[in-house]
């Protein structure tokens, strides 16, 4: 939320249900999703695929759907959901 344009309006994330479609809280989620895959790729080792990625926005992208990927992607890579 810290590289959001707005980082005041990107706070309204933290208090966002997990089924509520990021886009229809802020208009620049995809600089929240961006935030998602970097920081998990990084800190994590966790490859983000394109199909994951795509699979994930289709009809909107939420919290637990950001969620349910990396918890995918940690089990296929054998990744300590404890680190996440």
């Amino acid at each position: 939320m810290r590289a959001a344009p707005d980082p005041e309006q990107a706070e309204q994330v933290r208090n966002c249900g997990e089924d509520e479609l990021l886009d229809a809280i802020i208009p620049f989620s995809s600089v929240i999703l961006l935030g998602v895959v970097v920081a998990v790729e990084d800190r994590y080792a966790i490859r983000i695929t394109r199909d994951s990625l795509t699979n994930t926005c289709s009809g909107g992208t939420t919290l637990r759907k950001l969620a349910l990927m990396i918890e995918s992607l940690t089990a296929e890579t054998g990744s300590s959901e404890s680190n996440l």
